[in-house]
Formats: structure tokens, C-alpha cells, sequence
């Protein structure tokens, strides 16, 4: 009982510190991977019929698209972002709908959308400026 407290409260504790030192680039791709994570933990509570863990789950991977939502910047490039925009609002719906329907399909779709756009973003990676502020600070 209390291994699985402090279990969580070291994770809490790692994830705060990596996000505390993570550049922009990878804080994104920590939200991408929170959001699979999530949309396959309520996926498998929605098999195993633990209908309380998949909403929970999906709560919080709703969360995150409105946090990626929000991150979006429009003045640098609005086409790019206003089309993730409706991509992240179309996941949200879907998710959302999938849920509600217990539609395994749904959720394999928005995990599939948002996987490619995580491993777009990984393509890319940070900008050089980043990675001088990185290479001096290691």
C-alpha cells in the first residue's frame, strides 16, 4: 500500500523536475506523449470495463489538447496553426464521442492523429537556439 504511495509521489517528483528543465520543444513532446499515454490507459480501462479509470483518462487527455491548443502561435505561422487548432478541437470531439459510445475506434484514430503530429514535431526538433542554450548548460 504505501510502495504504490511513494511510487507516485517519486514520479510526481521526477516528472516535476524533468519538465522543469525541458526546452519548449521537448515540453511539447512531453504533452503528446501524456496524451498517448492517457488515450491507452482509458482505452484499456474501457475493455476491462472500469468505466471511472477511462474518464479519468480521458479528462486528462482533453486537457492536454487544450494545453496544445493554447500553445499554438498564430503570429508565426497562423495557416500551421489554426490547421492544428482544428485538429486538436476534431480530437477532442472524437475522444469525446468515442468515450461516451465505448468506440475502441475512436480512440485508435485521435492516438493515430496525434502520434503523427508527435513524430512530425520529433522530426523537426528543437531550433538552434535551443540547442546552444541546451549544449551550454550540459
Amino acid at each position: 500500500m504505501y510502495a504504490k504511495a511513494y511510487a507516485q509521489n517519486y514520479q510526481q517528483i521526477d516528472l516535476a523536475a524533468e519538465v522543469e528543465q525541458a526546452s519548449p520543444h521537448r515540453l511539447v513532446t512531453m504533452l503528446f506523449e501524456g496524451f498517448l499515454k492517457h488515450v491507452a490507459k482509458a482505452k484499456v480501462a474501457m475493455e476491462l470495463g472500469q468505466y471511472d479509470v477511462k474518464a479519468h483518462n480521458v479528462n486528462l487527455a482533453m486537457n492536454i489538447l487544450v494545453g496544445l491548443k493554447g500553445g499554438l502561435s498564430h503570429d508565426a505561422s497562423p495557416e500551421l496553426a489554426n490547421r492544428l487548432f482544428e485538429l486538436y478541437d476534431y480530437c477532442e470531439r472524437r475522444l469525446l464521442d468515442a468515450s461516451a459510445r465505448r468506440d475502441v475506434a475512436g480512440f485508435d484514430e485521435v492516438d493515430g492523429l496525434i502520434r503523427q503530429i508527435k513524430e512530425a514535431w520529433e522530426a523537426i526538433g528543437p531550433s538552434e537556439d535551443v540547442r546552444r542554450i541546451e549544449a551550454a548548460v550540459a
